[in-house]
């Protein structure tokens, strides 16, 4: 990462100070679209909420610039932390020339920029009675922050010109819808993806249904999200007793979670090979899921035809296959 680089030691004359102080002062009152940086940064989170449906924004309302090496952060304390260099100057500079043509390569910096000030927000996104200090808890959990950060980045990047049309962005800076940005975190997008296009499927749901609940939580309740659309996308509901139910539920959001674990080493890996190994990871993964679930459905049928089962309703693993690995 590049060091940030202040235009002038003098704050008065630093512009992104000065958006970020008029911002922060919560004196901005924008209008139906943002002109300025400062309106923009005031607005965004009601344009974020709009587009994905949440119930609440965990964001204190307050921007500082980020400290070197970090690009954008949705801090725990719910202050949002941004780059001068490839967030908050890009930005800048998009009302700053506001309407003038420019190059590709200066619309790939401001849309790489409205991504990360999207893929930031929601983090902060959530249902409501949500916290940050239960979410914090749940990001330290296997498997968490790979979904949080692959949902958070994936859906972004799918809403991306959604969003830039709500903020009248195209009006600003006139081909950026035309210009393509890859999504980052390869190690987790791909996978995420592979999930939610799989519920998708299996809920008979239109594609990115799945990802846009996901990205409405926090990380609190995303795994028990995954985990109830899937138990409820199969015959088990009908088929398990009530009693047995948490146990097979705990399986299955183990057996996502260790897969979703597995993607943290990928960081390390060049891009294209992440992407690649994150994809069939989750594809090896489903397979298996769905071969388990088969034989889930088939162990628990078998016991509900039973002739004990008028007697006692209680499951006893048939055979090695249909324990599922209940106690792993």
């Amino acid at each position: 990462m590049t060091a940030i680089q202040r235009v002038s030691n003098d704050p008065g004359s630093d512009q992104i100070q000065s958006a970020l102080r008029q911002h922060n002062s919560g004196r901005v009152v924008p209008f139906a679209a943002p002109h300025t940086l400062a309106e923009l940064l005031t607005q965004h989170v009601q344009t974020a909420l709009s587009l994905s449906g949440a119930d609440r924004s965990a964001w204190n309302g307050q921007i500082v610039e980020a400290g070197e090496g970090i690009l954008g952060l949705a801090h725990w304390d719910g202050t949002l932390h941004l780059d001068r260099e490839f967030i908050l100057a890009p930005l800048h500079d998009l009302y700053a020339r506001a309407g003038e043509a420019r190059p590709t390569t200066t619309l790939a910096r401001y849309r790489d920029a409205l991504l990360t000030l999207l893929h930031e927000q929601s983090h902060f996104l959530g249902p409501h009675g949500s916290t940050q200090e239960a979410a914090r808890a749940a990001f330290r959990t296997p498997g968490a922050k790979a979904l949080e950060e692959g949902v958070a980045e994936a859906w972004s990047h799918t809403h991306l010109d959604a969003y830039l049309r709500l903020l009248s962005v195209p009006h600003h800076a006139p081909g950026i819808e035309r210009v393509a940005t890859q999504p980052s975190y390869q190690a987790y997008v791909p996978a995420t993806l592979a999930l939610t296009n799989y519920l998708d499927h299996r809920r008979h749901h239109p594609p990115g249904s799945t990802l846009t609940l996901l990205n409405r939580q926090t990380t609190e309740g995303q795994w028990p999200l995954v985990t109830d659309l899937l138990y409820r996308s199969t015959t088990l509901p009908r088929l398990v007793p009530h009693t047995e139910e948490p146990e097979i539920r705990h399986t299955l959001e183990t057996h996502l979670r260790d897969a979703f674990q597995s993607l943290e080493i990928l960081q390390l890996t060049p891009q294209a090979i992440a992407a690649h190994r994150s994809h069939s990871t989750l594809q090896t993964a489903l397979s298996t899921l769905d071969q388990k679930l088969e034989r889930l459905a088939t162990a628990f049928t078998r016991t509900q035809q039973s002739p004990a089962n008028t007697v006692e309703r209680s499951r006893t693993p048939q055979s090695p296959d249909d324990s599922f690995e209940m106690t792993r």
